[in-house]
């Protein structure tokens, strides 16, 4: 399954409760939480230090929404997607400054 866009939240835990997930998703519509890029956006952002994070989900906290989620998680999916988004990235970013610097 793949998804594009949605809210994503920060918080410092592991939501692997099914019925917190939930509360989270119909209070603030959130459809991801992350922890580790916010870990590292604040440590740039303290240092002064530009950042910019792609985020690409391969798990669901205490979901079980595929049928073989051992497939799933082992797929490779998420990293291969991140992966693309950044090279593409970094080539438009590549290609944009190379057109500013002529």
């Amino acid at each position: 399954m793949l998804r594009i866009g949605g809210r994503g939240i920060t918080a410092p835990a592991f939501l692997a409760n099914p019925d917190y997930r939930n509360y989270v998703f119909k209070t603030i519509k959130a459809v991801s939480v992350d922890m580790e890029t916010t870990a590292f956006a604040h440590v740039a952002y303290a240092n002064e230090i530009p950042f910019i994070a792609f985020r690409s989900l391969s798990d669901l906290a205490g979901g079980d929404d595929s049928t073989d989620i051992g497939a799933f998680f082992g797929s490779g999916l998420a990293e291969s997607n991140e992966a693309k988004v950044t090279l593409g990235f970094l080539e438009a970013w590549s290609n944009t400054h190379k057109n500013l610097d002529e």
